[in-house]
């Protein structure tokens, strides 16, 4: 198979790969329910695995990296579908928090090099033409679509399963990871004819310094450091969300089998409002991430104040269920969007340190986010979490929002040097 045909057939088969591998199926609308009720971990236990799982995620990125540049992009792809099934695995024999902490460890490893290796595979598989970012955006944004209405399917069921039996929807989890490894096989490294790197004749110190002074030269570009900063702090929202979302549904008296039809509504959501990315990207050009950011922190204060003020159950319900549809609207077409930001004026040598560090920064907001949570239900309500986590972050993306004004959705004439200097790398 030459060059042409592979990638041709990475771009056929990514969106399908995408729709059982993207996240876990059959697992969110009851993750929170299953450790909490079947593995008898509290809340903030549960949220305090989280902070474990994007510690690990940061502490090991780099190894991610070296694995990647050793193996190349469709092996170590493998291997991180391999871990997550095994990660998964894990959790549904074992039992403990230490148990739950190595599972953490593995499935951290797992989504590293899959976070590496996924955006940066359908990138490579792209020809190179004024088009490339269209026909990423499209192609990633019809395997998000697929994922978004798979998983709504799942949620929907995934409730019932539940209550029949918890360890149903578990295992169910576990062939969709066998299913995404096997598929996983099909991909093909577009660059064939490079010749690896012999790792073994280079020190590992000198590796890590040239990855060091990659990471630099990214920090360097204002337009890159605004996506990156807005990327930390927005994922640690999306990510904490999950089980505060879980939370303040028991909070307030949501009988458990409906769990998952509530995830199944947000699914479907997002999956209506990925493939409209497009359109989202034209409708609000440089102002989208302005109004993804601001919007999801407004109606975590709006929804937290209702749920104290406790008017009625189906006010409570109905605020709740609104903030969740927003989540729906707002995740769409986000990951795509960003994913297509930080790709803009890059290449095929720095895309996967670009995504390596985002994945880095990503998952070190998750950690600091998913502490303070911990914390904050440690002490207090959910809907009080609400509140605290959604006032901090309006007045932290005030000032974000501010600086990257005159720092992205430029034209390639108004950026620096800096911010195009591995745009102009051949």
């Amino acid at each position: 198979m030459n060059e042409q045909m592979m990638k041709k057939n990475n771009m056929r088969i990514f969106p399908l790969y995408k729709m059982f591998s993207w996240d876990l199926l059959f697992y969110y609308a009851i993750s929170f329910l299953f450790l909490t009720q079947v593995k008898k971990f509290t809340a903030s236990q549960v949220l305090l695995t989280d902070s474990f799982y994007a510690i690990f995620r940061v502490g090991f990125q780099i190894f991610c990296i070296n694995i990647t540049d050793l193996l190349g992009k469709q092996k170590s792809l493998l291997i991180g579908n391999l871990l997550v099934s095994i990660s998964i695995l894990m959790i549904i024999v074992g039992n403990g928090f230490y148990l739950l902490i190595l599972y953490s460890l593995i499935q951290a490893i797992g989504y590293g090099l899959k976070g590496i290796c996924e955006p940066t595979l359908l990138s490579d598989s792209i020809p190179k033409s004024s088009f490339s970012s269209k026909i990423y955006s499209k192609i990633d944004a019809k395997g998000s679509s697929f994922y978004y209405v798979f998983d709504a399917i799942s949620s929907a069921t995934t409730g019932f399963l539940y209550v029949v039996n918890p360890y149903i929807p578990m295992i169910i989890c576990f062939i969709c990871c066998l299913i995404s490894t096997i598929i996983s096989l099909a991909f093909e490294e577009p660059y064939y004819e490079i010749k690896h790197t012999n790792h073994k004749s280079v020190s590992f110190i000198t590796y890590y310094r040239n990855i060091l002074t990659t990471f630099k030269q990214i920090i360097k570009s204002n337009r890159l450091k605004s996506l990156l900063t807005f990327s930390l702090c927005f994922y640690g929202i999306l990510s904490t969300f999950g089980t505060l979302r879980s939370s303040i549904l028991v909070d307030i008296g949501v009988p458990e089998q409906y769990f998952g039809i509530i995830v199944a509504i947000m699914q479907t959501i997002s999956s209506l409002s990925a493939s409209k990315q497009h359109w989202f990207h034209n409708k609000l050009r440089n102002r989208a991430l302005s109004w993804f950011s601001l919007s999801l922190v407004s109606s975590f204060i709006i929804t937290g104040l209702l749920v104290i003020c406790n008017i009625s159950f189906i006010v409570s319900l109905m605020s709740c269920l609104l903030t969740i549809v927003l989540v729906g609207i707002i995740k769409g077409p986000y990951y795509t969007l960003i994913q297509k930001y930080l790709n803009n004026f890059s290449n095929t040598n720095v895309n996967t340190k670009i995504f390596a560090i985002n994945s880095l920064l990503e998952n070190f907001g998750r950690v600091m986010l998913s502490f303070f949570a911990s914390f904050l239900l440690s002490i207090t309500t959910t809907s009080y979490t609400f509140i605290i986590i959604g006032s901090i972050f309006f007045v932290i993306y005030i000032f974000l929002l501010n600086y990257m004004k005159t720092k992205v959705g430029l034209s390639p004439k108004e950026y620096s040097q800096e911010d195009l200097i591995f745009w102009n790398q051949k």
